[in-house]
């Protein structure tokens, strides 16, 4: 019998069996009839991927640190359970939208609480880097953000936050195939809740990456011969056509 107290005692126990799991970037990991995330440091095995992306260990406890800087503030980050130098035991926060939206179990109302709940992380002063739709879940009642990696901000300026958005929007326009009713509805959810100010940066933004389109295009050539639905490519001047149309 354990003299530990149960929250030690269940942080000893999930790093107990998370360090048995085989490598994976992330992995699940059930217990007691409850569902954990495990996210593992990174190997990296060749000198390129190492200069490139740095000390995997170092990398992964600055995102322990940012994510408790965030829960500090309120914000809606996926809450650690456990934690060592090689491994981060994360609560399950439900399904990310990206695999909802997927499967059309989506409603208009869920939309825009997405563009709400990033509005509500910039209020705080913050900045998530990078909002792609895999990285935000949905438990039926609340919205919550994962990984938060190199581009997190805890002082961000309207800059950040502009970029947060675009890279929200993008994200959307390249699940949904372009659909703009959709990524209106997330747009409409943040400048509800945000501010003008970060949408006109946004928006400027926006202008001022012209030159992509012009990178995309053969890409959007073969996209489009294939009859690609989901395209990165044709997503740049889609994303950029929407915000400068609203």
């Amino acid at each position: 019998m354990s003299h530990l107290e149960p929250k030690a005692f269940l942080s000893e126990t999930l790093l107990q069996r998370a360090a048995a799991l085989p490598f994976s970037r992330l992995a699940r990991l059930r217990f007691q009839g409850r569902d954990y995330f495990v996210k593992m440091a990174e190997i990296h095995d060749n000198m390129r991927l190492r200069l490139f992306k740095g000390d995997p260990a170092s990398a992964l406890a600055r995102e322990a640190a940012m994510l408790r800087s965030f829960a500090a503030r309120g914000a809606a980050v996926a809450r650690i359970i456990a934690a060592d130098e090689r491994r981060l035991i994360l609560a399950d926060h439900g399904t990310p939208v990206e695999k909802a939206i997927r499967s059309g179990d989506v409603s208009d109302a869920l939309l825009r609480q997405i563009g709400s709940a990033l509005a509500d992380l910039h209020a705080r002063g913050l900045a998530h880097g990078r909002p792609v739709l895999r990285d935000i879940c949905h438990d039926g009642s609340a919205i919550t953000f994962l990984d938060l990696e190199a581009g997190a901000k805890l002082d961000a300026t309207d800059h950040d936050k502009a970029r947060d958005l675009m890279v929200l929007i993008y994200s959307m326009m390249v699940t949904t195939s372009a659909n703009r009713h959709m990524a209106r509805q997330v747009i409409e959810g943040y400048r509800q809740a945000g501010t003008e100010a970060v949408w006109q940066k946004t928006r400027r933004r926006s202008r001022n990456l012209w030159w992509l389109e012009l990178l995309a295009l053969p890409g959007v050539w073969v996209h489009r011969r294939r009859g690609k639905r989901r395209s990165e490519m044709i997503a740049i001047g889609a994303t950029r056509a929407l915000i400068a149309a609203i």
